[in-house]
């Protein structure tokens, strides 16, 4: 009786060794469902973050462009009147025509007149007052995805002299 009971407790603990070994770890149906299932999470983060940084980025251009209208106000208030499109913003740096009036440098750095891309803005001066034009996300000007600043609020790049001066005199 003894031997009959050892003996089954022997089949038992190996049974039972055996099934649970085999419920231990996943199936790959199972890891294949939680990497689709991140990858998908992934995604979706990845692209919100994606956009997120194109407008944060359009608001530093917004804000950049400001500061630049700030100093060209200052550039006017001291020599008289606004730098010419051919003297463009370099003028806030260095004294493009040796004027005694200039009291620059009003922007230190060329990072000072670049938009938040790293590109440089467009200057010229109109009728309406000063433009600036950064080229955008994609680096080239001229297409739809530019950003137009007059008197250093943001315009729609259709109408890009559109819009009243606030930011003073302009000597086209």
């Amino acid at each position: 009786m003894m031997r009959k009971l050892v003996a089954r407790l022997r089949v038992m603990r190996f049974v039972g060794a055996r099934s649970a070994s085999s419920q231990a770890g996943f199936t790959l149906l199972e890891i294949i469902i939680v990497l689709g299932i991140l990858g998908t999470l992934m995604a979706v983060l990845i692209g919100g973050i994606g956009s997120g940084g194109t407008k944060a980025k359009r608001k530093e251009s917004a804000v950049k462009a400001a500061n630049i209208q700030a100093k060209l106000l200052q550039y006017q208030s001291d020599v008289g009147n606004f730098p010419s499109t051919a003297d463009g913003l370099q003028s806030l740096i260095t004294n493009p025509s040796g004027s005694a009036k200039w009291g620059g440098p009003y922007a230190t750095a060329e990072d000072d007149i670049k938009d938040a891309w790293n590109s440089p803005f467009e200057y010229e001066l109109t009728g309406k007052g000063n433009k600036l034009v950064s080229a955008g996300p994609d680096g080239a000007a001229g297409t739809e995805d530019d950003l137009t600043f007059l008197n250093g609020r943001e315009v729609d790049n259709a109408a890009p002299a559109a819009g009243g001066e606030a930011g003073g005199q302009a000597n086209p």
